[in-house]
């Protein structure tokens, strides 16, 4: 029972909804007729296992929806479906958008399930299945431990927090956002308009920049060049070396790597031989390069700069606890660790409290152990640095920053010459000039961590994620190129090797995939099929691409969705008669046309969907596509008892052996057909279906009829003799 016989992920638009979702193939088998209410327990122990199932409101249309229809029965492949999106939930990416629906064979049911992580989508389907079968036969299930194996896996394949912030900025601006591999790398746009961003790092952010600002000592030269404060220092080559700097100095003095991040390996306000022997040995395990410098006394600041602009600031406190009276540190620590927010590594807004060696000797320093009970109310400290990555939080300051201190921080990142830095300042009151209360810059960082910014502890978020959206796209700057795709029985490739040679006759740099490969201008750069969403994606990520022409394969869209969110113009030359063969849930012809209506319903608003009205089934597209219409048809004139083709649409005809221009009433010749260099001379029928469907998506375009008239005239013999996919 339960059984899953096929599994699609559909990663673009698709038959269901205009995101990504995972459809299955669900045969109850010997449950088919058996709803939910009718298996003694069954409600109470789903309901037991995961209580927030209780926020779907499911058809009803309130809270505890979904628990109406539990009690009124319901069958399991619904059930599956809400067990499904609440896991993916609970394991921390939100999701809500699930459908099943009977097919014609009995107890077999298409379900849709949405996801925002591949992996965790496919994951949590898997467990809800197990959910179910246990529930169904009163058998036990580890809810807790199978939610926390979700959790980590979710920790594991999405964005972190800096990145996904920018992501979702992006995404809000329309601009198409791209995970390029595994890790933290995202393209922003669409061929030469594409920007690249990889957490707090773009495509401009200079290397020799990154370089300097991993090199403290030089970063430390370069700002007191400009006049910004910074604290005495000097590389130092053995521990005796900095115990002789301090000496000299008179003053506690820090000890760090020269080169390092993330306060690893840090120890700062020491005073005594042996700390500081202590502090240069765990210095060297991070490098070999050691600093020592003036120790700066003052809270942790750190202020990013993006752009030339300050954007957000935040004070930093360090990893620490507050004793309850009854519990030891290492348990305080434990229950601290049990935040939600709080991970290892990036992955969530806070990082786990590691009682570690650089730990137990702050603890030995306050007169403590991990197995200390500190008083209530006693604040221990864990870490001298305020890093999020060794456990502390961050207070959003931004509106207390001093002018003088911002103008000084713009200034440190301008010298060490980054678009987007990360600017640690040491002083007591951020709201007073460093000069006077003694404070300085400490670091510079290259690729600074968003999270602080966006879920401070207190005081207000700042929209950090728009504002490096803002630096790679301003304001008017489009992040797309114009993509063109098509789709038919027949004619596709040729419509839009076609349609491709239109544009490239206007020295535009042309994408063409059809099912003979991929073609970047004159070059083709892989021979293998190219009517699918791969072939998309690969021709978007080109940096120099101006435009895309894309045939795509029913075949193609119904098992993997579209490779795209949204195109400029979307053809449709045919339905047909044939059925494409092998295609599970391709059964009809109503099925072929809500395939291939995929494409014209990914039409942006302001583009243009071009339809063959002389095909009925395509015609009747109209109905639920945005943008504008423009028509082709064979003959002098569009049919005129059809309710979805206006009076005043736009059409493209073949009347008198002209190519006409039909606007209304109004007709422009464009060009006789026998001008058309595709069109072989003396050929009593000719196929000008794909010629006036190509016109047709040049003129949505924005082509002149002069441009469509030169692109006409010279395409050579050999384009549009292979059919298109089907």
């Amino acid at each position: 029972m339960l059984t899953i016989q096929h599994q699609w992920v559909l990663r673009g638009p698709n038959l269901w909804a205009h995101f990504p979702v995972i459809e299955l193939r669900l045969d109850l088998g010997a449950i088919k007729d058996t709803s939910s209410e009718e298996i003694p327990g069954f409600n109470d122990r789903l309901k037991s296992w995961l209580p927030s199932l209780i926020e779907h409101r499911c058809s009803v249309g309130e809270r505890g929806g979904f628990f109406q229809r539990l009690d009124r029965g319901t069958y399991m492949a619904h059930i599956l479906e809400h067990v499904s999106l609440e896991l993916q939930t609970l394991a921390g990416t939100p999701v809500g958008y699930g459908r099943a629906r009977e097919t014609d064979d009995e107890g077999v049911y298409r379900v849709a399930i949405e996801y925002a992580e591949e992996a965790l989508g496919l994951a949590a389907i898997a467990v809800a299945r197990e959910l179910i079968l246990a529930a169904i036969h009163d058998a036990p299930f580890e809810v807790t431990a199978e939610l926390e194996r979700l959790r980590d896996l979710c920790h594991e394949v999405r964005l972190g927090p800096s990145t996904a912030a920018i992501a979702k900025a992006a995404r809000a601006r329309g601009i198409p956002v791209r995970r390029l591999g595994s890790e933290n790398l995202l393209q922003l746009g669409w061929g030469c308009r594409q920007r690249r961003a990889w957490t707090a790092e773009t495509d401009r952010t200079s290397a020799i920049a990154e370089s300097i600002a991993q090199d403290k000592e030089l970063t430390r030269m370069l700002l007191r060049a400009v006049g910004v404060p910074v604290p005495e220092g000097q590389p130092v080559a053995t521990a005796e070396d900095a115990w002789r700097f301090a000496q000299a100095l008179g003053a506690p003095v820090v000890v760090k790597p020269r080169y390092g991040n993330h306060g690893r390996g840090v120890t700062a306000n020491l005073t005594g031989r042996e700390p500081i022997e202590a502090a240069f040995a765990a210095a060297q395990e991070e490098g070999s390069s050691i600093l020592c410098e003036r120790y700066i006394p003052g809270a942790d600041h750190r202020l990013l700069v993006v752009g030339g602009r300050l954007v957000a600031a935040a004070l930093r406190e360090p990893a620490q606890i507050v004793g309850d009276g009854r519990s030891s540190i290492q348990e305080l620590v434990d229950a601290t660790n049990r935040d939600p927010r709080r991970s290892a590594g990036h992955a969530t807004m806070l990082s786990l409290i590691e009682l570690d060696a650089i730990a137990h000797a702050m603890l030995a320093e306050q007169g403590l152990t991990p197995e200390s009970v500190p008083a209530a109310g006693q604040r221990v400290l864990l870490r001298r640095n305020a890093n999020l990555s060794t456990g502390g939080t961050a207070a959003d300051v931004t509106d207390r920053v001093h002018p003088a201190v911002a103008a000084q921080a713009l200034e440190a990142a301008r010298m060490v010459g980054l678009d987007l830095a990360g600017i640690d300042i040491l002083a007591a009151d951020i709201a007073r000039p460093l000069e006077e209360q003694g404070g300085a810059v400490v670091e510079v960082n290259a690729g600074p961590g968003l999270r602080m910014h966006l879920e401070p502890s207190a005081g207000q978020p700042r929209p950090v994620g728009e504002a490096v959206v803002d630096l790679l796209f301003p304001e008017d700057t489009d992040s797309r190129i114009p993509l063109i795709a098509v789709t038919g029985a027949s004619g596709a490739d040729s419509t839009a090797r076609l349609i491709a040679h239109l544009i490239q006759v206007q020295g535009d740099l042309v994408g063409l995939a059809t099912q003979d490969g991929i073609q970047i201008g004159e070059r083709r750069i892989d021979p293998r099929d190219g009517s699918g969403p791969e072939a998309a994606r690969t021709l978007l990520m080109h940096p120099r691409l101006d435009a895309a022409v894309l045939a795509l394969a029913a075949g193609s869209i119904r098992r993997e969705g579209l490779g795209f969110d949204r195109c400029r113009v979307g053809v449709v030359t045919q339905i047909g008669e044939t059925l494409p063969v092998g295609q599970p849930g391709i059964e009809t012809l109503d099925d072929l046309v809500r395939v291939k209506r995929c494409v014209v319903e990914a039409v942006a608003p302001d583009g243009y969907y071009v339809l063959n009205a002389d095909d009925p089934r395509v015609v009747g597209m109209a109905e639920s596509c945005r943008g504008a219409p423009i028509w082709f048809a064979s003959g002098p004139e569009i049919p005129s008892a059809t309710p979805e083709i206006g009076r005043d649409d736009r059409a493209v005809l073949e009347r008198d052996g002209l190519i006409v221009l039909a606007t209304g009433e109004a007709m422009e010749p464009l060009l006789p057909l026998g001008q058309v260099a595709w069109i072989e001379q003396g050929r009593e029928q000719p196929r000008i279906q794909p010629i006036l469907a190509a016109v047709a998506a040049a003129w949505g375009l924005g082509l002149s009829p002069d441009e469509m008239r030169a692109g006409l005239m010279t395409i050579p013999p050999s384009f549009g003799q292979a059919t298109g996919p089907g």
